[in-house]
């Protein structure tokens, strides 16, 4: 949803030359630059978001916060004025519903309201999936690291060694920042190793890059360390595993009471109107059964079955 650093920023990127891009793409590009452009550049100069900055740096967003709030303000505004329009052709034109402004004004609220709270998300569920894909190959890496450091590669070759794999992308993307920031930018592997690890989402990764520095600092023996962290975050994985596996009885009950039970009771709202010819909120007995079942429900569904996949993944 945001331009990479070298398209706002002036910064070298770190991930190297990108394959050819579609239509898609080049319009998202426009489109980032046109808001950065007008709005996000003068926001950069005026504003001081160091929070913003460091969870877009967790996030693995390469932009800077003025771009973050041009491409929301943009897009909260186009998707108000579009959300209008497709408000007036269905309550005033096609259901034409004597409350039809009521709707329109409610359908624009909710969907500005939607977008800005969907921007402020966007940023915690790329930190929370960057983290879930880091926690989740980070055993694995670590047991790879114990064996290359047991042949006798020193730190640095190792860090390099690690950058140069094609498994395990996340992973691989933390190794290449860091042999960026000391080959490139010219740091030392200690302060090379603790910025990356200043940047990263996952605390247990955090954790294994300090310790990797001050064990790099002190000469201790890196194979054991490595050995012993990996079993140990083998352990905690298994057991967020088993959290997933009861939370699933929650996700079960939520569904069954909430929206099994909810549409039910909105169905027979429904039917009770038509009895009595009624309306509920100027929509009579089809024009609600239209919006349950072609509106409430498919929402319902999609929303437990999102819930059961964050879960899920978090667990992986």
């Amino acid at each position: 949803m945001f331009p990479s650093a070298e398209a706002t920023t002036g910064t070298p990127s770190t991930e190297g030359p990108k394959p050819p891009v579609g239509f898609w793409e080049s319009f998202l590009v426009r489109y980032r630059g046109f808001c950065y452009r007008s709005l996000g550049e003068r926001l950069d100069r005026s504003l001081q978001s160091e929070p913003l900055a460091e969870r877009l740096k967790q996030a693995g967003i390469g932009t800077s916060p003025g771009l973050h709030y041009a491409v929301m303000i943009f897009t909260t505004v186009i998707a108000g004025a579009l959300s209008l329009v497709a408000a007036l052709v269905l309550f005033a034109g096609f259901l034409r519903s004597p409350f039809w402004y009521g709707y329109v004004g409610l359908v624009v609220l909710v969907t500005l309201g939607g977008v800005w709270v969907a921007f402020q998300f966007l940023i915690s569920a790329r930190v929370s999936n960057r983290k879930t894909q880091l926690e989740k190959e980070l055993p694995f890496t670590l047991s790879e690291l114990s064996v290359l450091a047991s042949t006798g590669m020193s730190p640095i070759d190792l860090i390099r060694r690690m950058a140069q794999r094609s498994h395990d992308p996340v992973m691989t993307a933390e190794f290449r920042r860091i042999v960026y920031k000391t080959d490139i930018q010219g740091k030392d592997l200690i302060t090379a190793l603790a910025e990356t690890a200043k940047e990263s989402p996952s605390e247990a990764l955090r954790e294994s890059l300090w310790d990797l520095a001050n064990m790099v600092h002190q000469g201790s023996n890196l194979d054991e360390y490595l050995r012993a962290k990996s079993d140990d975050v083998l352990k905690l994985k298994r057991v967020v595993q088993k959290e997933f596996i009861e939370r699933l009885q929650t996700f079960v009950d939520m569904y069954i009471s909430l929206v099994l039970v909810g549409v039910l009771m909105i169905a027979v709202a429904a039917f009770l109107l038509n009895a009595f010819d009624s309306t509920a909120a100027g929509l009579d007995a089809n024009e609600l059964l239209l919006l349950l079942t072609y509106g409430l429900v498919p929402l319902s569904v999609a929303m437990t079955a999102i819930l059961i996949s964050v879960a899920y993944a978090r667990s992986e």
